[in-house]
């Protein structure tokens, strides 16, 4: 009996400083250094670009270790996607570079060129299948348990096909896979762990077993490191990798290899796809169609060779599937750094040709369009539901503002003061006109409704300027009853980069304070801009910080995610009377005090 063992990381592109350290210094070090000390044994490895990038600013002699063990044939590294991409979501001619730009800096950093594929988080589809000779690779590494119908495909190598291409799999052992993810979950204890592993191992009468290890699973938990040993001792002295295997047997088996979510990598919940993922939440639907649109434009702007080489690495950066999952690999912090690249490609596109981008379009697939205003140093996203900002980059700092699940800037809404049971109209649908030719002024009417059996008109008009967006709102009464007991409220959503300071004439407003004022400046010493909203009158201004708690792989934590501020205006209408209220953001350079140079 020949035996594979294997060892992966997908820490998603943007992670913290401390999980690569964690990972180094509990997992990697370790297994390598007992790699090193026994010319015997053989590892099949899989990192991110992301995690090799990192380690070489911290850890470079971790990196030289992996390139002494791959020139003596002891460490095979497989290629995958740059910055973990799953590859159906990518255009087909998006694909093949990426494998080719992986598998080009592994053979310059580790001496040696890659040729097995890895599958970000092992979601799998067979139109992946002819990347694999196209990228000048010989075989695919997968888990063989498919979620979506609870089943183990395969447990020997075997050969998958699609489009009249071949592609050689080698499934691996679902055994130790759902071990460590018990591990993991808590469900077992490591003592348990160690147990079974060996017992596993010595219970293994194939001709060819393949284990891979989840190294994020296993890198908090003390002493888990203990199992590649346990594996090397009781599978015996026939250790091997795949490309030495593959000169001394041949594969002869087929199966095809469905389209599917496989491992236990991550907990997918009810999604039967990775598209559902998406579509399901209207921010990531929203990141997916901006970045389609972006590449649009792309393809038709005029750009030099260096200018494309640069949004090119930009969209790599920008297009990282960790965004897309549950758990683990989505945390507020991955997802700013992630949007962060995407408006930098914006700035770019729109640096020289102010007119590169559409007019309107359906970002978030909800069958309504945005109107894309760009100017200078903004780009807004006005979308026909609930005539909100969807999107609001600041250009010169690569910031979207409205950037996070909940409803972006200016969002309208009704609060009955006896009951505080509230209207919302962020999602219902506005009828939206252009007013000017330079299309900076832009009119929404609201559908028709009511309050206490009034009808009421709602109206906002935008006015996009320069730094600024002036939103003028009209509340009209169309019946001949009073209109009493109610509020307006207009609601701006902020996602700043960290938790900020609101000042105003009256004082300081800090989370779950109310104050009445006319005017506000949010800003931050480590924040380069700052924000001033004006008023037309004084109104009530409530804030609200939010905070997403995240599971991440050391543990649950709490990231900062949005600042909720809600401007409430008390209504009193007569018979067929209308009230207005202006409101005024603007966005500019933070202007220094006392001595301050950061």
């Amino acid at each position: 009996m020949q035996y594979i063992v294997g060892a992966y990381s997908q820490l998603p592109y943007g992670c913290s400083k401390e999980e690569v350290e964690t990972l180094v210094s509990n997992q990697l070090k370790p297994l390598l250094t007992m790699i090193y000390r026994n010319e015997s044994l053989k590892l099949l490895l899989r990192l991110s670009i992301g995690e090799y990038e990192a380690i070489e600013q911290a850890h470079p002699e971790i990196n030289m270790l992996i390139n002494d063990l791959c020139r003596k044939g002891q460490v095979e590294i497989l290629s995958s996607s740059y910055y973990d991409v799953v590859f159906s979501m990518l255009p087909a001619h998006e694909r093949t570079s990426q494998i080719e730009k992986t598998t080009t800096y592994i053979r310059k950093h580790f001496s040696k060129k890659p040729k097995g594929l890895w599958f970000f988080n092992q979601v799998f589809n067979p139109v992946s299948v002819p990347l694999v000779s196209l990228s000048g690779l010989e075989y695919i590494v997968i888990s063989p348990y498919n979620q979506l119908n609870n089943s183990i495909e395969a447990t020997r190598p075997f050969y998958t096909e699609e489009l009249g291409k071949q592609a050689l799999v080698f499934p691996t052992d679902d055994r130790f896979s759902k071990l460590t993810s018990e591990l993991y979950r808590g469900t077992i204890t490591l003592e348990k762990y160690l147990s079974d592993a060996a017992k596993f191992a010595k219970d293994t009468t194939s001709t060819l077993t393949t284990i891979m290890l989840n190294l994020d699973q296993l890198m908090a938990l003390e002493n888990s490191s203990d199992v590649f040993n346990t594996l090397y001792e009781n599978l015996g002295p026939n250790c091997t990798i795949p490309s030495d295997y593959l000169k001394d047997n041949e594969v002869n088996r087929t199966h095809y290899l469905p389209n599917g979510l496989y491992g236990r990598d991550y907990q997918r919940g009810k999604a039967t796809s990775i598209n559902q993922l998406i579509y399901e939440d209207p921010m990531l639907s929203r990141h997916y169609g901006v970045l389609n649109m972006l590449r649009d434009v792309f393809r038709d702007s005029r750009k030099s060779i260096e200018e494309k080489k640069s949004i090119e690495n930009l969209f790599m950066k920008a297009n990282s599937s960790s965004l897309y999952f549950p758990n683990e690999y989505r945390s507020p912090a991955i997802r700013k750094l992630i949007n962060k690249n995407e408006c930098e490609i914006e700035a770019l596109l729109t640096k020289s040709q102010s007119n590169l981008l559409p007019e309107h379009i359906d970002i978030d697939f909800d069958r309504k369009d945005d109107f894309v205003i760009q100017n200078k140093t903004n780009i807004s996203y006005l979308s026909t539901k609930g005539a909100v900002l969807s999107r609001f980059v600041l250009v010169n700092y690569l910031s979207d503002l409205a950037f996070h699940s909940a409803e972006g800037l200016f969002a309208d809404s009704f609060v009955n003061e006896s009951t505080l049971k509230a209207l919302n109209m962020s999602a219902k649908p506005y009828e939206i006109t252009i007013l000017d030719d330079k299309k900076g002024d832009y009119f929404a009417k609201a559908p028709a409704f009511m309050l206490n059996k009034a009808n009421v008109s709602l109206t906002k008009r935008f006015k996009f300027r320069q730094n600024a967006v002036i939103c003028e709102i009209e509340i009209e009464n169309l019946t001949d009853s009073f209109i009493k007991g109610f509020s307006y409220t207009s609601t701006i959503n902020l996602a700043l980069p960290e938790n900020p300071i609101i000042e105003t004439a009256e004082g300081t407003i800090g989370n779950d304070d109310k104050l009445k004022t006319q005017s506000l400046l949010i800003g931050q010493e480590s924040i380069p801009y700052s924000i001033s909203i004006v008023l037309g009158e004084n109104c009530q201004v409530s804030r609200e910080d939010f905070s997403e708690k995240t599971h991440t792989w050391l543990g649950d934590k709490a990231f900062y995610e949005y600042t909720q501020l809600k401007i409430s205006k008390k209504l009193s209408l007569g018979p067929f009377e209308d009230t207005r209220l202006s409101i005024a953001f603007r966005t500019e350079k933070r202007k220094e005090k006392n001595n301050d140079t950061k």
